[in-house]
């Protein structure tokens, strides 16, 4: 398995409000976790970056390895654990009142990848030169591009596109997707946050990961997307974590 992660402040943000990696429990199974904060001052952080471990502690303390018949209840549980605990310390904190997080999480089980967010931060697979979007926003502009209120490009430039309509942290209770690929399908498995997405094109990206393969660098191909974002405009963090060759013979390589 090849993984590479990547979080850059990009070109306007003073800080990095992302936070990205991933975990592996003692059965051998890795979850990928992504997130992106939201909140004034020093609040984005500490809620994307304590999200993101808090998460990845409850996978690493897990007595048993997931299944597919378990995973789904698992992500419920710890999503609303997690959600919790920033809602909570959001109302205890005045300085870190409105807090809150996107989360884009995948985990792999026999042959499926099973994915679930909250929030914008979004799921991608390439394969056999194709780019899907595997996750559907969590935003005020995805609602209005469905009700038929703008079009995708006008929501590109709407003064409103990084609002999110869920997060964890925002409210007592939050309500996750889960989505669900076979692995047959992913060559490559990309979580991001909007950093880069909002940058890029999806025609640029599918150009990007289409250029994967003749170089074969899966650290290379991240690098290359957060430069592109950040020559692009750089406005947000960008975030990025890639996945490929589940199942390659020699294991884990960081790549």
């Amino acid at each position: 398995m090849k993984i590479t992660v990547h979080s850059n402040i990009g070109k306007r943000r003073a800080t990095n409000q992302d936070y990205a990696d991933y975990f592996v429990n003692g059965h051998g199974q890795h979850l990928f976790v992504l997130c992106d904060g939201v909140g004034g001052h020093q609040a984005g952080d500490v809620a994307s970056k304590e999200t993101c471990e808090f998460v990845g502690e409850q996978f690493k303390r897990l007595n048993e390895a997931l299944t597919l018949e378990t995973v789904n209840q698992w992500y419920e549980n710890v999503i609303q654990a997690v959600n919790r605990v920033i809602y909570q310390r959001s109302v205890e904190h005045r300085e870190l009142a409105g807090m809150g997080t996107t989360l884009v999480m995948a985990l792999v089980i026999d042959d499926c990848i099973k994915i679930a967010h909250v929030g914008d931060s979004r799921a991608y697979s390439y394969h056999a030169g194709t780019l899907k979007q595997l996750t559907q926003d969590h935003s005020l502009i995805n609602e209005l591009i469905k009700r038929g209120k703008i079009t995708h490009e006008e929501g590109l430039v709407h003064p409103h596109r990084n609002v999110v309509t869920r997060s964890i942290g925002g409210v007592m209770e939050v309500e996750a997707e889960l989505t669900e690929v076979p692995v047959e399908e992913v060559d490559i498995l990309m979580l991001c946050s909007d950093g880069l997405t909002n940058m890029v094109s999806h025609e640029q990206l599918l150009n990007y990961l289409d250029s994967f393969a003749s170089d074969d660098s899966l650290r290379a191909l991240g690098e290359q997307l957060v430069v592109a974002a950040n020559d692009a405009g750089g406005i947000d963090n960008i975030s990025i974590i890639l996945v490929s060759e589940w199942h390659s013979p020699e294991g884990e390589v960081l790549a």
